[in-house]
Formats: structure tokens, sequence, C-alpha cells
């Protein structure tokens, strides 16, 4: 059995698999190809679905380079840090002791710490992710409705937040970076699980209930959102 596909100008890994009944197609986060094919499948199958889906693989891939070169940062002096959704320039300065501030419409680093300032930011923003998205999800929280049985903020990867059968929520701390209308839309989304766990029909209707403008909150952040992360 063939371990890659060569299709025009790309290469595909090709897991095999007795469980798989379909073929599936994949773009990993540093622009992989992946295919996923039943154990058996002729490469003429693999071929015919890679040039089904070409034009969604390569649209894939080019969202993947964007989200790269956003993530980029160089950590100079006057590059913007985004916070609650307004970007914020960073300041280096001659602070000797001083740990990394938001201050006068700016991010305040010690400039011997310039070389550590990725590390400086993103404690800064955990510590504020867990002081502040807890209490809003606890206010967005409809009286008589579940309530989540533990929060926690943490890194999440790609995910913006999870929820648990057992009703645990889990939320990215990059949250904290994106405008609050659009935090609001990742919590109540979150919240809506706890009365619907999958993403049917029931469970949209659930979201749009309670936050009647969401589609034009989710596309918001799916279309920005890669912006707004460390």
């Amino acid at each position: 059995m063939i371990r890659s596909l060569l299709i025009d100008d790309l290469t595909f890994s090709v897991r095999w698999s007795r469980r798989r009944r379909t073929i599936g197609i994949s773009v990993g986060a540093a622009g992989e190809l992946r295919l996923a094919a039943p154990v058996g499948c002729p490469r003429r199958a693999l071929e015919a679905a890679v040039r089904e889906r070409l034009s969604w693989v390569r649209k894939k891939m080019a969202e993947q380079a964007v989200r790269a070169a956003a993530q980029a940062h160089a950590y100079e002096e006057g590059e913007l840090f985004p916070y609650l959704g307004r970007h914020y320039p960073l300041a280096l300065v001659d602070a000797p002791g001083t740990d990394l501030e938001l201050r006068d419409g700016r991010f305040v680093l010690d400039r011997a710490l310039a070389t550590e300032a990725h590390a400086h930011l993103a404690d800064w923003y955990l510590a504020r992710a867990r002081c502040l998205i807890p209490a809003r999800l606890d206010r967005l929280v409809e009286p008589g409705r579940p309530a989540p049985s533990a929060v926690q903020v943490r890194a999440m990867g790609r995910r913006w937040g999870s929820c648990t059968a057992n009703g645990k929520i889990s939320l990215h701390w990059h949250t904290i970076l994106l405008p609050p209308d659009i935090i609001d839309y990742i919590l109540v989304h979150e919240l809506m699980h706890l009365r619907q766990l999958d993403h049917s029909q029931a469970f949209w209707g659930c979201v749009e209930k309670a936050m009647p403008d969401y589609v034009q909150r989710r596309t918001w952040l799916r279309k920005n959102g890669h912006l707004h992360v460390l």
C-alpha cells in the first residue's frame, strides 16, 4: 500500500485504516496534507477524491499560511498586541525589575526582558483571562438554566472552548484578546452545550434564542479569530 500520493504539486501522506469506510482529507496546522483511507482502496479512487476537493485543499493551505504569518510576532518596540479587541503597542523601557504592565495605552516591558516578551505577555494574558472570563461566563448563565460544574481557562491549541458531558467548560486564554461581543458568543456557545452537547439543529436553536445575532459573531470569529492569538 502506498504511503504518499502526489497530485499536481501537492504531496499527501496516506494513512490506511480497517475501520474507515470513506476517504478523508485534512490540512494540518503547518500545511501538511493527509489522506485517511480504507484498507484496499484503489489508488485511482484516492486520486479522484483529492482532485474533487483540490480547490478546498488549496484554500485551506492559504488560510493556514495567513494564520502562520499573523502569529509571527517580532516583539519589537511599537508592535501591536490585542487585548479585549483593542490593539496596544509594545513599549520597551529601562525599568529593571518591572514585569509587563498595560499602562497609558501601552504594553510596557523592561527592555532587558525583551527576549522573553512572549512569555511575559502570555503570563499577563493568562492571569487576566482567569480573572475575567469565568466572571463573564457566570453573568451569562440564565436563572433556572444549567450552570457549568467547573470552568477552566487554559491553552487549547486551535479551539476556543469545549464542554464535557459532565458539564465542565474549558476556554482558551486567547479569548481575552477578542472583542467582548465575540467573547460572549464563545461563552454562550459553550453554555448551550450544557443543554445540547452536539451541534445539531436543536443546539443552534438554543444559541439563536440566547443570542439572536450569533451568526454575525460566529462569522467574524471565523474570519478574524486567527489575528487575535499570541
